[in-house]
């Protein structure tokens, strides 16, 4: 073993390196990634070539190794480090060679293309990120996205830290409509950094709420990485339920769990939420006793048009606070009138062993 490491752990430890380095040498990001990828595979196919990345494992044809088997163990809790004290064989990293490596990955990659990008049109879900970058694009086409920073100026401008609030608030509207970290901190950037540090702002709260405020795209419905996390996870999901339904004697998931072995975008969508709405309110209310421990970092802006300033100001909370009321009392009437809503499948049976179905 070199330097008297692992092979496997040495081997993470280069391409940690690399891809470290690879990320601080002002490469974009995803040609960083897939660069040091490339690389690290190379570095550790010439060292496993050499000799130099060898592999400890446990011999499975020792006599200690068959008695733990009939003894009862499974062989997926045998490893060397449950039993350290186990006979080991020492292997390559490559055991069969970093061609065959290189052939499992490339057939990996052809059968994932083809069943993510030449039949992915057949994945509904997978078209709504299409639907939320084109809503992205319309909000910068349309400068929607100012007109609301400017509303939300005049509603906040007041307060101490007023404008970072503001920041918050439309971020999160952003976030919401694309979906996307970077195109909400690019937008933000653009229209909202000048004006703060206009104003006096400090650089490092106006960056940092930007940042932070463009973060919220990854949490806040609809959300891109929601929807590809959703698509994936719900197969694996399903199969998962499957294989336990069965494993305990189940013909299927439905009756061993008494519910759909399902994870949707929608549950998804409704865990986080909540989350999402909650580190918007946290942001703002740092940003708020921020500006209140420092006034001259964040002070507050005084507008000359005051009579103009309570009329938007008036304008824009009743679009903030009247729309969403209106829809969500239109939503709770069309399902308290069975017009909507969704069906509790609730299944009360007996497995196929003669076990309650758990409910």
């Amino acid at each position: 073993m070199m330097f008297g490491i692992d092979g496997v752990l040495l081997a993470l430890i280069i391409t940690f390196i690399i891809l470290f380095g690879s990320i601080l040498s002002g490469f974009p990001v995803a040609f960083a990634i897939g660069g040091a990828g490339v690389l690290s595979f190379v570095v550790v196919a010439l060292l496993d070539s050499g000799g130099l990345l060898t592999h400890s494992l446990v011999d499975v044809t020792s006599p200690e190794y068959r008695e733990l088997l009939n003894s009862g163990v499974s062989r997926l809790a045998i490893s060397k480090f449950s039993y350290p004290d186990l006979p080991r064989v020492i292997e390559p990293v490559f055991s069969q060679g970093w061609e065959r490596a290189v052939t499992r990955t490339l057939s990996f990659v052809v059968n994932r293309v083809n069943e993510r990008v030449i039949a992915g049109q057949s994945i509904e879900t997978l078209l709504a990120i299409l639907m939320f970058v084109l809503m992205g694009i319309t909000l910068e086409r349309s400068n929607i996205a100012n007109d609301l920073l400017t509303s939300m100026a005049r509603v906040f401008g007041g307060l101490p830290g007023g404008l970072a609030v503001s920041v918050v608030v439309v971020g999160a509207f952003l976030a919401a409509s694309t979906g996307i970290v970077g195109a909400t901190v690019v937008t933000m950037g653009l229209l909202s950094l000048p004006t703060m540090l206009r104003n006096g702002y400090s650089p490092k709260l106006a960056t940092g709420v930007i940042s932070a405020s463009g973060t919220l795209g990854q949490i806040i419905p609809p959300s891109i990485v929601i929807i590809i996390l959703g698509t994936l996870a719900g197969e694996i999901y399903s199969t998962a339920q499957e294989e336990r339904a069965r494993s305990v004697g189940c013909s299927d998931a439905l009756t061993f769990l008494g519910e759909p072995a399902v994870i949707s975008v929608g549950t998804l969508f409704q865990a986080a939420l909540l989350p999402g709405i909650m580190l918007a309110v946290l942001y703002a209310l740092y940003a708020f006793c921020y500006a209140i421990l420092r006034p001259e970092s964040a002070p507050a802006v005084t507008s000359s048009a005051a009579a103009e300033s309570r009329t938007n100001r008036r304008n824009v909370l009743i679009f903030v606070a009247g729309v969403p009321a209106a829809l969500a009392g239109a939503f709770l009437m069309m399902q308290q009138f069975n017009v909507i809503g969704s069906q509790d499948v609730t299944v009360d049976s007996y497995s196929d062993i003669g076990i309650t179905a758990s409910l």
